[in-house]
């Protein structure tokens, strides 16, 4: 059997356990078992007590050679998983599957894990949103220089850089949380969509139908219940999904991609394991690797939400089974793959290290040219004209020239009293941290 570093170098228990075929399994005969009950429920005679108590006693008896055995016959999972339970609930033989397609088994069992998975991923990501609020207060002060293009610009604070990684998770949960309760319950919908075999079980009764897709849906915990369909749910459902997780992995990058940018600056790194080894060549290094293998996963999940779009177009007319194989592979994978990233990106913000000695001397030493505007606005006020001050300031930066050694400059200076403390030039930086989390809510 093939090994896969997903789930053993990478891995999240809770989203692997809501993915291992044990689980889909148990889900499956969960359905039947509830789709029988409420079908008593509703006046079907042939489905009986003892049947049903059958399959309850038997959920979790799970012989998965005996399931692969029958699907070596029939080339049929759904059915092999059919033959397999029957087997163990003799009573309830004739009435498992009743009305159903494999599709219900599939589509419902499929909503049911993604909505788990999502709740997860959501817990997930609003302790990651609370790490970064405690960074953002942590360092709401603390004067650090920002860069535009990657070159030296004006200052912010460390808690602002903080903030604005986290506006974009805030967003991300914003979102899930959305998807998460727009996701709908397919329940039973027939070979086509059309509720026809279950119309006639029920002997033209649309009421009973209703009844039915209604119990099962309140069962399963959502809020809505899926009206329109083929024989399976739209895709377009699993789209939005992957989209989301797409958006969070594209946080995840972006924010993973600054930390590196800021370590190879030697402002911020990571921790540092006491017998940690950076380099097998070098012993010196201390490279960003959870950053650097983050943005690696990260990217890997973005890429399926490309697959799952491509699978969504090629569901020709009521559907077809060219999306089957890649979803049972793209899902778990990338759910697991983002559960373990968000939870190694809040371990590697928590336990990160600030170079404040680096950040200061940076700061320090590029006071002469973070003054630049305040020394433009000074010397407009003074009556000097705003093009001569920038180019006299452009030319002396650019051939790095001491600005104090052109008079015009230097009288501004004198005049409006301007001083080179850097917390007199982070703005509202600490004002809008504050005005962002008052704004928070979920």
């Amino acid at each position: 059997m093939l090994d896969s570093p997903i789930g053993d170098r990478y891995s999240h228990k809770q989203l692997e356990d809501i993915w291992s075929n044990l689980s889909k399994i148990k889900w499956m005969r969960d359905l039947w078992i509830h789709l029988a009950i409420y079908q008593k429920h509703l006046g079907i005679d042939a489905i009986n007590d003892a049947g049903i108590d059958e399959m309850i006693r038997s959920k979790d008896s799970i012989d998965f050679n005996a399931i692969q055995e029958h699907e070596s016959m029939v080339k049929h999972d759904i059915v092999a998983n059919i033959h397999a339970f029957a087997d163990l609930c003799p009573n309830a033989k004739h009435f498992i599957h009743l009305g159903a397609t494999s599709n219900f088994i599939n589509d419902n069992v499929d909503i049911i894990r993604i909505k788990d998975s999502l709740l997860i991923i959501l817990d997930e990501l609003i302790a990651l949103f609370n790490v970064l609020k405690d960074l953002s207060f942590q360092f709401i002060d603390v004067p650090t220089l920002a860069y535009t293009h990657l070159q030296k610009a004006q200052l912010i604070t460390i808690g602002k850089r903080f903030t604005m990684w986290n506006q974009d998770i805030y967003l991300d949960i914003v979102e899930l949380k959305q998807c998460i309760n727009d996701l709908p319950f397919k329940g039973i919908k027939g070979t086509v969509g059309s509720e026809d075999t279950l119309l006639k079980l029920f002997n033209n009764s649309h009421s009973k139908c209703d009844q039915l897709n209604t119990l099962l849906r309140n069962h399963y915990s959502f809020d809505h219940q899926l009206i329109i369909c083929g024989q399976t749910y739209s895709r377009k459902y699993d789209v939005r999904v992957f989209q989301c997780l797409s958006n969070i992995s594209q946080s995840l990058y972006k924010m993973m991609s600054d930390f590196r940018l800021l370590s190879g600056k030697m402002e911020i790194a990571e921790h540092f394991d006491e017998h940690q080894v950076g380099s097998s060549a070098m012993p010196y290094k201390k490279n960003p690797i959870t950053c650097e293998k983050i943005c690696s996963l990260t990217r890997y999940i973005m890429n399926n939400s490309n697959n799952i779009a491509n699978t969504y177009i090629n569901q020709w007319l009521e559907r077809s089974l060219d999306d089957s194989a890649i979803k049972r592979i793209i899902y778990p994978e990338s759910f697991v793959l983002l559960g373990y990233v968000i939870n190694e990106s809040a371990k590697c913000l928590k336990s990160c290290k600030i170079n404040n000695e680096i950040i200061h001397q940076t700061v320090d030493k590029h006071m002469n040219m973070i003054i630049s505007e305040r020394i433009i606005i000074e010397g407009v006020k003074c009556g000097y004209d705003r093009q001569e001050i920038h180019e006299r300031l452009r030319e002396c930066q650019v051939n790095n020239i001491d600005i104090q050694s052109d008079p015009l400059i230097e009288s501004i200076i004198d005049l409006a009293n301007i001083l080179k403390n850097p917390n007199d030039y982070i703005g509202r930086c600490i004002h809008q941290v504050h005005e962002f989390y008052s704004n928070t809510h979920f």
